[in-house]
Formats: C-alpha cells, sequence, structure tokens
C-alpha cells in the first residue's frame, strides 16, 4: 500500500473528501478567526458561530471553487489559509453596522489610532479606490501625482522629477528641488503653479500660466470626489477631507 505524503494526502482528500479536508483543516478556521477578532472585527464569545458560518459557506461553495482553481503552485494549507481569511473579512464587510461615509472628521485621525477596526477598513477600502482612479487616468497619471502632491504641499523627492529630467529642463528642475523638496507650505497656490507650469510649457512646448494648470488640478480633484463619493453616495468627500486621503496615500506609497 502507498503511502502518502502530508500534502499528497490533502490533495487526494480535496479531490475526493472535500469535507474530510475540512475538518482536517479546522485549527486554521480558529486561528484565521483569532485574528479577525484581536483586530476588533468580532467579539470573542462569537467565535463559535463564525467559525461555522465559515465552514458552511465553505461546504456550500468556496471548496468546490477550490477544487476548480487550486493548480499547486503553493502548499495546499496556504491556499486555504487565503481562502479562509477572505470569507473572513467577507463576513465582516456584511457585519459593518452601517455603511461608514468618509468625511474630513473620520480622515483627522491616523489610520492606526482612534479608530475601530471598521473604519480601519474603510480608509484602506478608500485609499485603494483612490489608487484604482488614478492608475486610470493613464497617460496623464504622472502629471496627476506630481501635482496633487503639490495640492496637499507633500514633500517631493527625486523620483517624482526623475521622470521629467533632461538637458532643457535641468535649471527648472533645480528651483524645484529648492522649493518642493523642503516644506513649502508657506507658499500660496500662484506661485506654486507658476513654477510646475513652467516645467510642462517646455516638456509641451505651451505658454500656459500657473492659473491655468491650477484650474486643471481643480478640476482632477472635483472629480476623484464625485467617483470616491458615488451614486449611491458611499462617502462624504469635501475638498479638506480628498486633501487628507492624498496625503495618506502618497505617505503609504513613500514608506
Amino acid at each position: 500500500m502507498k503511502i502518502l505524503s502530508q500534502e499528497a494526502q490533502e490533495r487526494e482528500w480535496l479531490e475526493r473528501e472535500p469535507a474530510r479536508l475540512l475538518t482536517h483543516y479546522q485549527s486554521v478556521v480558529e486561528v484565521v478567526c483569532q485574528q479577525f477578532i484581536a483586530r476588533g472585527f468580532f467579539q470573542a464569545e462569537e467565535k463559535r458561530e463564525l467559525i461555522q458560518e465559515v465552514n458552511l459557506s465553505l461546504l456550500e461553495g468556496k471548496l468546490a471553487k477550490v477544487q476548480m482553481h487550486f493548480k499547486g503552485t503553493v502548499k495546499l494549507r496556504t491556499y486555504f489559509s487565503k481562502v479562509v481569511y477572505n470569507s473572513f473579512q467577507e463576513m465582516a464587510r456584511r457585519r459593518s453596522r452601517q455603511p461608514i461615509l468618509l468625511s474630513e472628521d473620520s480622515l483627522q485621525h491616523t489610520p492606526d489610532a482612534d479608530l475601530n477596526a471598521y473604519q480601519k477598513m474603510a480608509i484602506q477600502d478608500e485609499l485603494f479606490r483612490l489608487e484604482a482612479i488614478l492608475k486610470g487616468l493613464a497617460k496623464r497619471q504622472h502629471k496627476a501625482l506630481f501635482n496633487l502632491k503639490l495640492f496637499v504641499r507633500f514633500l517631493l523627492d527625486h523620483l517624482d522629477i526623475q521622470f521629467y529630467d533632461s538637458p532643457k529642463t535641468e535649471a527648472l528642475l533645480e528651483r524645484i528641488k529648492q522649493s518642493f523638496f523642503q516644506p513649502y507650505d508657506h507658499l500660496t497656490d500662484k506661485e506654486v503653479y507658476d513654477l510646475s507650469v513652467q516645467l510642462y510649457n517646455v516638456l509641451e512646448r505651451k505658454d500656459n500660466d500657473g492659473d491655468s494648470l491650477r484650474r486643471w488640478v481643480d478640476s482632477l480633484k472635483d472629480r476623484l470626489i464625485t467617483l470616491l463619493n458615488g451614486s449611491p453616495q458611499r462617502s462624504a468627500h469635501t475638498t479638506d477631507s480628498i486633501k487628507l486621503l492624498l496625503t495618506y496615500y502618497f505617505s503609504s506609497k513613500q514608506s
């Protein structure tokens, strides 16, 4: 009689006896459940009920999907753990007592302090949505990111200007370094955009003024607010809250 390795045995259970595999992996379900309890999504006294709910969702369909999609590129236990994590995460989103409309007040906190688990999740979701919108700008993305950083007075660094580095922009980039690589909250919008627009005038062979660039950034900001607030409404963004969200976003990318 051939003796299977543990991994081979688990894969055979997945194929032939998925319910047995689920029983075998109950410790995984319990560990992931405890992680969500520790993070504040659920109460400790709910643990048994939560595990039963996840087990039921696995038996009623998710294990069948594992059978279909598991390709063996990672250990089955690792793959199963991710499925279980996603199941608890879905439950956490459903159990949020009411939709959290993000606003300036909720964003005044840092994501890691003074917020409950659902508020932290809402902010993280909003950052993901913001990133998706920004990526959708395609060829305009670099210009948008550069000027949105100026909009929120975020410090620039060499990565922000390397795309524009050329002999014809060398002197201008030096002025940008001197102005925007250190705190520049004291600068007016006119001073900021009058300098920034010169870069695009050189690159695009135009003769725009700083006010035209400011209007472009304002229009972009308004578009972000509209898309993030959604219809039906899921957030309550204003100019001030968008500034805070963009600052969170740029800080997360920097770190």
